[in-house]
């Protein structure tokens, strides 16, 4: 499937979170913001509703970008993550405070289909800690996730960022809470995948939103590959 993300880490990605509940309304979005996305990101709630299905609707319509299965892996690790890429995912993400069993089996799942599994860091009490062990274990890329419940009640997205990114060479995603007004300052913390989702589903005009944006990360990493 190829390297997602490049060892270049300052060639930064859009990852578009599309979490509709229904398959329709995430071609509907992904329509919208593309070609402004690198990345589609199948989230948990169209997970849950449409299963994976709804990957390989995405994909057939779309072939040209990278999915992720945002599968928040906790147990299971190589038959989830197996499931996943069989069916078409480039990653998966895996929980942060899942086992450390779990996680080198979701690795050798990724191995064997040639895909990449992220970190998802959500909930996870000593971040750059574990960022550190989970890089000494060989992960593909470490989300900085804020739970989209507690977004609402004064957490700083980019707390940890900077921290983090002292601490790991390994790609480093920044999710939740993130959008046109703090895009510019996760880039200059070093983020190397800025995820987006309500910043563009719910924006008045979600094409501009998604495009504003890809200029933004184009423009700190100086890499255009967009028309």
């Amino acid at each position: 499937m190829g390297n997602t993300y490049p060892k270049d880490h300052r060639m930064a990605r859009l990852q578009l979170a599309i979490d509709s509940t229904t398959i329709d309304d995430a071609l509907q979005l992904a329509q919208s913001a593309y070609p402004f996305f690198d990345i589609a990101e199948i989230g948990t709630p169209l997970l849950i509703e449409q299963g994976l299905a709804a990957l390989e609707a995405l994909r057939e319509r779309y072939p040209d970008r990278q999915f992720l299965a945002d599968t928040k892996i906790a147990d299971a690790g190589h038959l989830e993550a197996s499931s996943a890429f069989r069916r078409g995912a480039h990653l998966a993400t895996v929980l942060g405070v899942a086992d450390d069993i779990t996680i080198r089996a979701a690795l050798t799942a990724a191995e064997e289909h040639g895909a990449q599994i992220m970190i998802d860091m959500i909930h996870v009490t000593d971040v750059r800690q574990r960022a550190q062990q989970l890089e000494q274990m060989g992960v593909h890329a470490i989300c900085l996730h804020t739970a989209y419940d507690v977004q609402g009640t004064g957490i700083d997205p980019l707390a940890h960022l900077h921290d983090v990114r002292e601490a790991v060479q390994c790609p480093l995603a920044i999710a939740g809470g993130i959008g046109l007004d703090n895009v510019q300052a996760a880039l200059d913390m070093g983020a190397d995948i800025i995820v987006v989702g309500g910043g563009i589903a719910t924006a008045p005009d979600a094409r501009r939103a998604a495009e504003q944006l890809k200029r933004i990360i184009e423009t700190a990493t100086g890499h255009v590959d967009t028309p």
